[in-house]
C-alpha cells in the first residue's frame, strides 16, 4: 500500500524585501492559525512531516510537530520555485511573473526556475515520500506556486494554474494517495 499525504501550504508569511525569499518567517498569525489547524482531526493520524528547507515551512512544519508530536524531515526538493535572491518587486510584478512560471513551464521568468523543472523535482519527492514511509499518513509543508503546479497536474487543470493559485490561502491542504487527489487544495 501507499501513503496517503495531505499537502499544507506554509502560514502566512511575514515578507522582507532584504532577504531572500527563502529566508522569510511565519507571522505571529501564522503561527497562532497553525496551532489551532494542528488540533482539527484531520492531522489527528500524521505518523511524520517532511517540509521544504525554506525558513517558512520549516516554521510551521515544526509548530505542527510540537502539537502532533511526530518526526521531522527535511526535503530540499520542496521548495518554492527557485529564483533570485534580492529582487524586490512589487505585488504587481511579482504576480505576472508568477503567471509566466504557471503558464510557461518550459522557461523560467527573469532567472527563476522552470515550472517544468520545478515539477519534476517535487514529483521526485513525492517519490521518495513512498520509499521513507509505508502505508502511512504523511504532512507535507510546502509552498503555494509549487502545489499550484503538483495539483494543477494531477487534476489536468493547468489551463488554469495561475487562477487556481490566486485562490490558494495560506494553510490551504490537499490530501493524495496513489497520485490521485482526494481532496483538492483549492
Amino acid at each position: 500500500m501507499s501513503n496517503s499525504v495531505i499537502l499544507l501550504r506554509h502560514a502566512e508569511t511575514s515578507i522582507n524585501p532584504s532577504l531572500p525569499a527563502h529566508e522569510w518567517s511565519i507571522t505571529a498569525d501564522g503561527i497562532r492559525k497553525t496551532r489551532e489547524l494542528a488540533k482539527s482531526d484531520i492531522f489527528t493520524k500524521i505518523d511524520g512531516i517532511v517540509h521544504s528547507s525554506e525558513r517558512k515551512a520549516r516554521q510551521t512544519a515544526d509548530t505542527f510537530a510540537e502539537a502532533l508530536r511526530v518526526d521531522l524531515y527535511e526535503l530540499p526538493e520542496f521548495d518554492e520555485l527557485r529564483r533570485p535572491a534580492g529582487m524586490p518587486l512589487s505585488n504587481r510584478e511579482y504576480r505576472l511573473l508568477v503567471r509566466e512560471a504557471l503558464t510557461n513551464l518550459g522557461r523560467g521568468p527573469s532567472g527563476w526556475e522552470s515550472g517544468a523543472q520545478a515539477l519534476k523535482r517535487f514529483s521526485e519527492a513525492m517519490k521518495r515520500i513512498n520509499i521513507m514511509f509505508y502505508d502511512k499518513n504523511i504532512l507535507v509543508v510546502s509552498h503555494g506556486i509549487i502545489l499550484t503546479l503538483y495539483f494543477s497536474q494531477l487534476r489536468n487543470l493547468q489551463s488554469i494554474a495561475f487562477e487556481r493559485w490566486t485562490q490558494m490561502p495560506f494553510l490551504a491542504w490537499g490530501l493524495v494517495r496513489d497520485g490521485r487527489v482526494l481532496i483538492d487544495i483549492i
